[in-house]
């Protein structure tokens, strides 16, 4: 155990270290403070969003056809509202726009009309009128889910969900940008860990290559054995790796104020994509984590066996680009972002989870059979 812990401290020595949060706080600039710091984006997503909480503090996760018909009262109170906001204008009473209804039809190419709109929605911001475009989007969603989702059901093996789908019953609430902004995070912390983690697991072999030690530890039969105890010690760096990342990422996402949706089905009424499982956002959430810790390993497991095989530093960094190319771009296709997305059939998905962790098995089983035996000479 010594030993793994020596090797642990070598790969985690200050200047990779260094050399790590340099990178970590490049590309958090680059990709991931936008959908931090800017979420909900702009109106009228963070009119939905506010709405939406709203609805599952007042109806729960899910919004019946009874609860419905409360939502379309509200809606009413809200016209009434910016139709008591235009009548107090004089300058709207003069334009002929007294109702919400006058308003929303109102000719844009009119200057006087455009001057209008431009004031109420974007100098002022009335809350209300954006408030009403919002409802508005959540019931045309809420009314049109049927028609949307059955032509899905075809690939949908589970009858339980195929049956839900075609019932019109996906009564869940969850804005479909809530989990696209919690997929571009999780995608691109993704990439950032496996770069950290080739950057650092990549050390593990290639420094004592460098320095012609290892010939003289294979003269020692346990020097023969530091192939496992340096693999373990890349597993365990890789998963230190991992946990800070995820642990810094839960963090910051806290403040996105998601949480409230955590309990709402993946598979909500104001969806654009179509699900294999019925799960909750929070299952989903879990799920992602774990896939990128398999992935996080499977990188390790290949990077301590090119750091083994591969004699110096350029060579290594040239067979891990494409490698890493291919990763990334598995990423953004359904390792991590889309998940369950039924556009990729569930096999492929879990084919290619099991076909990577295979790969990474093999190689390493392969490759310490041959240090067992290995000749010096």
């Amino acid at each position: 155990m010594r030993v793994i812990w020596y090797e642990i401290r070598k790969l985690l020595n200050w200047k990779v270290l260094g050399l790590v949060l340099l990178i970590s706080l490049l590309f958090f600039e680059l990709f991931l403070r936008f959908d931090f710091e800017h979420f909900p984006n702009g109106r009228p997503l963070g009119d939905i969003f506010n709405v939406t909480k709203q609805m599952i503090n007042k109806y729960g996760q899910e919004m019946d056809e009874k609860e419905f018909q409360d939502f379309k009262e509200t809606y009413k109170e809200e016209v009434d509202r910016a139709n008591a906001y235009l009548q107090s204008r004089d300058d709207f009473v003069e334009a002929g726009v007294t109702t919400y209804e006058q308003f929303t039809n109102m000719d844009y190419e009119d200057k006087v009309a455009n001057e209008l709109f431009e004031e109420v929605m974007f100098e002022k911001g009335i809350d209300v009128f954006w408030e009403l475009q919002s409802r508005e989007v959540i019931m045309e969603s809420y009314e049109v889910r049927k028609e949307f989702f059955k032509g899905e059901t075809a690939q949908i093996d589970d009858p339980e969900w195929k049956r839900k789908i075609l019932d019109g019953s996906i009564n869940e609430i969850l804005p479909s940008f809530v989990v696209e902004n919690y997929n571009n995070l999780i995608t691109m912390l993704s990439i950032l860990i496996i770069l950290s983690v080739i950057v650092v697991v990549s050390r593990i072999f290639i420094t004592d290559q460098r320095n012609n030690t290892l010939y003289l530890q294979y003269t020692t039969n346990i020097g023969r054995k530091l192939f496992k105890k340096k693999l373990i010690a890349s597993m365990i760096t890789s998963f230190l790796i991992t946990n800070m990342y995820i642990g810094a990422f839960l963090i910051l996402y806290s403040f996105n104020g998601t949480q409230i949706f955590f309990e709402s089905s993946l598979q909500s009424f104001y969806a654009n994509t179509v699900n294999w499982l019925d799960i909750t956002f929070f299952q989903y959430i879990y799920i992602t984590i774990i896939g990128v810790y398999l992935l996080a390993f499977v990188v390790a497991a290949i990077a301590t066996y090119l750091s083994r095989t591969v004699s110096n530093y350029i060579s290594l960094i040239g067979v891990q680009i494409p490698i890493a190319v291919v990763l990334i771009l598995l990423i953004f296709e359904y390792l991590v972002s889309n998940l369950f997305n039924i556009a990729y059939p569930m096999y492929i998905t879990i084919g290619t989870y099991i076909g990577l962790i295979a790969l990474g098995a093999a190689i390493l089983t392969a490759r310490w059979r041959k240090e067992r035996k290995i000749d010096i000479v």
